[in-house]
């Protein structure tokens, strides 16, 4: 079964519908260097399955958004794409450990492939950057990279959204904890330090589980293996948010996708007009996201479900990972979009 056969089934819609939304990247074509209007709306609903640590730069404990005339958690886009950046990441290492020799061919390289995200900042507070991108793989033509010094261009993330806001207002789904840190010599709470004893007890404001969240994830010109892979990422992303090790603990779930030529409706819009403002029922939140998305059939092609993130789980879990097919192809069409983008920078000069 092709990957077209296999989005279709998983969507249940003739690929012919759709087929006009994503990129050729089967060969090397310089038109696939700038964007051509083919966007893929991933409506997402996101529910937390711990307490959750979701907190920006700044002094805030936790991130809040104002919606009328009441506070809700909000979860920014960045926050999303990093831990879905990285799952996609760790998909793509189980699957090159497997088939090394295949995707060194597709690569045209015979040295180990190495990508990861690297934080590191300056002595001098500055902004966190990132390192280690390899600037060849999947996960950097889609979610893009800055120029290496052996480079010639930066890349933009083809990966987009908007805010994920929580159905229900801080009062219902904010939650105060207090912890301590124990002074291993006098087994206390306190701790001495230049003459004063100082309480090692302090308190976060975390998400309550259980708390919806609801936005959008956005692919613009990616081919089919590309939205397999990223679609897969996204469904498996299962940790999100600061302390992750203790917190985070999330399900991803997609009730609906629009294919259109420009980004169509957001988490705002879902909040404010989906009438799921206040509720906390995943399944009757999602029937109602369903419902309002469906005013935009008329002009755009739309695919509601109970859940679309788990057919693609079902449909393309091989082993315990995604099918390599998937992967292979990703690596296949990553390589054609950047020599494209190569020849496209070449014919302009």
């Amino acid at each position: 079964m092709s990957l077209n056969e296999k989005i279709g089934k998983i969507l249940g819609i003739e690929e012919e519908k759709i087929s006009p939304f994503f990129a050729d990247l089967s060969d090397v074509k310089k038109e696939n260097a700038v964007p051509r209007g083919r966007v893929i709306n991933v409506f997402v609903t996101i529910q937390a399955e711990g307490e959750l640590i979701i907190r920006h730069e700044g002094g805030e404990d936790i991130t809040l958004a104002t919606v009328g005339d009441k506070k809700y958690p909000i979860i920014l886009h960045e926050k999303l794409t990093s831990s879905m950046r990285r799952k996609m990441l760790e998909l793509l290492r189980r699957d090159y450990s497997a088939n090394k020799e295949e995707i060194n061919k597709i690569r045209g390289k015979n040295d180990d492939w190495d990508c990861s995200l690297r934080p590191f900042s300056s002595t001098k507070k500055e902004e966190e950057r990132m390192g280690g991108l390899c600037g060849e793989c999947p996960n950097c033509m889609e979610f893009g990279f800055a120029v290496k010094e052996e480079g010639s261009f930066n890349l933009k993330s083809r990966i987009e959204g908007d805010l994920h806001i929580a159905t229900e207002p801080e009062q219902k789904s904010v939650v105060v904890r207090t912890f301590n840190a124990v002074d291993e010599v006098t087994k206390t709470t306190f701790i001495q330090g230049e003459g004063e004893r100082t309480g090692a007890l302090f308190r976060l404001s975390l998400v309550r589980e259980g708390t919806i969240f609801v936005g959008k994830v956005v692919m613009k010109d990616v081919s089919p293996a590309e939205f397999l892979l990223s679609l897969y990422s996204l469904a498996s992303t299962s940790r999100v948010g600061a302390v992750t090790s203790d917190f985070g603990k999330i399900s991803v779930h997609i009730p609906a996708i629009i294919f259109s030529s420009y980004e169509v409706s957001s988490g705002y819009d879902l909040h404010r007009r989906a009438g799921i403002e206040g509720l906390n029922n995943l399944d009757e939140i999602n029937r109602k996201i369903n419902s309002y998305l469906d005013g935009f059939k008329k002009n755009h092609v739309l695919i509601t479900s109970d859940d679309i993130a788990k057919k693609v789980l079902d449909e393309l879990t091989v082993n315990g990972t995604i099918s390599h097919d998937v992967v292979k192809e990703a690596w296949m069409n990553g390589v054609n979009f950047r020599k494209g983008i190569k020849l496209f920078i070449r014919e302009k000069k």
